[in-house]
This record gives C-alpha cells, sequence and structure tokens, in this order.
C-alpha cells in the first residue's frame, strides 16, 4: 500500500522549509555531557530497556542519544508538545518551550515481515501531519529497525536552547503512559444510546459500490469513553448512498480523520451519520 499517499508525504517530509531536523554533531569529541533534567513523557508505550549509551564511541563518531530498545511496532508517543517534523524512517518535535526531540529507527515493515515496503500506515500515526502541533502523550509512530539498525529500537535526542543534551535524566524521571492521550475532536458529539463512532482516516473510496476503507484512529462509545488506538487497525464500511454524497468523500483528505457513527445490527454496521474530516 505504498501508493499515492506515501508519494504524496514524501513529497511534503523533503519541503522542511523553516522547519528542518535537528543535526547532532557528528564528530570524535566529547559531547555535552551537563546532566539537565527536562519534564517529558516516556516516549514509548509497553516493554522496553535502554542503558546509558549518550556518547559513547562509535565507528568514527559519538553515540549522539540514547537507543530504547523494544518489539518492532511498539507505540511511540510524543515526550513534548509541540510542532512534528518527519521524514522516512524520523521525527522531530519543536517544543513549546524551546526544546527539540529527534527520532529515528521507525517501522519501515509490513507487520510479521522484514519487508521494508515503507509504508506510511505502519511507520507513524495516521492523522499527523507536517507541521502539526502534537500534545504530550499523543500517537505518532512505530518502533522499527529501520536505517542501520542491528535491532528494533528507538534512537532518541533531545536538544536544549543551547544544543544537544544527554536523554538520560529526562528518560528516567519521565512519566510512563499506559497509553496514547485522548486527542479526539468534537469528543463532547458522543454518539446516542446503543451507537458508536469511529474517527477513521480514508485510504480507498468507491463511490460506484459505497465500500469505504479506512484506518482507525480512535473510537468512542455511548458513554462517552473513548479509546485511542496504539496500532494500525483497518476497518471497511458500506456508505449509504444518501449520505456518502452529501459527504463528498471524494474530497476528504487521507491526514484528516472523518466522524463515522454506526450501530451494529445482525453482524453488520448500520451507518446513521457522517462528519467529513477537518481540513
Amino acid at each position: 500500500m505504498i501508493s499515492a499517499l506515501l508519494l504524496a508525504s514524501t513529497q511534503t517530509w523533503a519541503a522542511y522549509g523553516n522547519f528542518p531536523p535537528p543535526v547532532a554533531p557528528f564528530s570524535n569529541r566529547s559531547l555535552p555531557v551537563s546532566h539537565t533534567r527536562m519534564p517529558i513523557v516516556f516516549p514509548l508505550v509497553g516493554y522496553n530497556s535502554y542503558n546509558d549509551d549518550y556518547n559513547s564511541h562509535r565507528s568514527g563518531f559519538r553515540h549522539t542519544g540514547i537507543d530504547i530498545r523494544a518489539p518492532k511496532m511498539t507505540p511511540i508517543v510524543s515526550p513534548i508538545k509541540g510542532h512534528i517534523g518527519f521524514k522516512i524512517h524520523s521525527f522531530w518535535i519543536y517544543g513549546d518551550y524551546g526544546w527539540k526531540i529527534l527520532g529515528t529507527h521507525l517501522n519501515d515493515d509490513t507487520p510479521g515481515t522484514n519487508d521494508g515496503k515503507n509504508n506510511f500506515d505502519f511507520m507513524f500515526a495516521p492523522n499527523i501531519r507536517f507541521g502539526d502541533h502534537v500534545e504530550a502523550g499523543q500517537l505518532i509512530g512505530y518502533v522499527g529497525d529501520s536505517g542501520d539498525a542491528t535491532g528494533p529500537h528507538l534512537h532518541f535526542e533531545m536538544y536544549s536552547p543551547n544544543g544537544i543534551r544527554n536523554p538520560f535524566p529526562s528518560l528516567k524521571s519521565a512519566i510512563h503512559a499506559d497509553g496514547p492521550v485522548r486527542v479526539f475532536r468534537n469528543i463532547q458529539d458522543k454518539p446516542d444510546p446503543g451507537m458508536e463512532r469511529f474517527e477513521i482516516c480514508k485510504r480507498n473510496w468507491s463511490h460506484l459500490s459505497g465500500n469505504f476503507f479506512g484506518i482507525l484512529v480512535g473510537k468512542q462509545y455511548d458513554n462517552g469513553r473513548v479509546i485511542m488506538s496504539r496500532s494500525p487497525s483497518f476497518v471497511t464500511f458500506n456508505f449509504p448512498e444518501g449520505l456518502a454524497d452529501k459527504a463528498d468523500i471524494d474530497s476528504w483528505p487521507t491526514d484528516r480523520p472523518a466522524s463515522v457513527y454506526f450501530y451494529r445490527e445482525a453482524g453488520k454496521m448500520i451507518i446513521t451519520k457522517l462528519v467529513p474530516p477537518d481540513n
């Protein structure tokens, strides 16, 4: 599923403009070693391990971050709130208070394989756009072993306003989340009794058949409870013609979720309302 979605995203990744990724020193000289602690949310949700390998000797350079080892497809969440940029296999965040974050070696494989297909949906959260403001704890991607990684891990770098710093103290004191924070638009518009609501990003749509294929961002139940996705989950709906025509699905962007309200009957999802994405 590389398709036009990945090609369009690749074009976006190349257009850094005034929002380039932070660039770490590439040198055998010692990196700054002052133990600065920044309040952060731990960047992975689930099992992981790491040690203080910042500033360690590598082949011709010093290691500029901490390698957080974890299984492939472990959710990555934003450690701080700020604006996000990304390119293939990597993301960076310009924090609201002057700090910057960079992470790399995101997943490049179809889950369960080592195919290196670079499918965007198995690398990043489906509902982020270059330059978006993200919240601390928001899902942004998945651990992988892309690039020159010898095993699945997140290479994690931190930059103060004065330059690169050792992330280890901040990671040791970080808040560990049980799952991604709720980033759910119009959360007050909960479904009617007996109904559900999916926030879902478009992937394929056939006006002729009414079949809609998308990737789930989160779901809400009639009691208001919200569950955010922590792994790629694809859903197929059959949209009634009248609702589909009114919603203008052809114009929906692929990186903004639509709201699908429905109830279940005899194993089928019966759609009652569509709310188009915010552009």
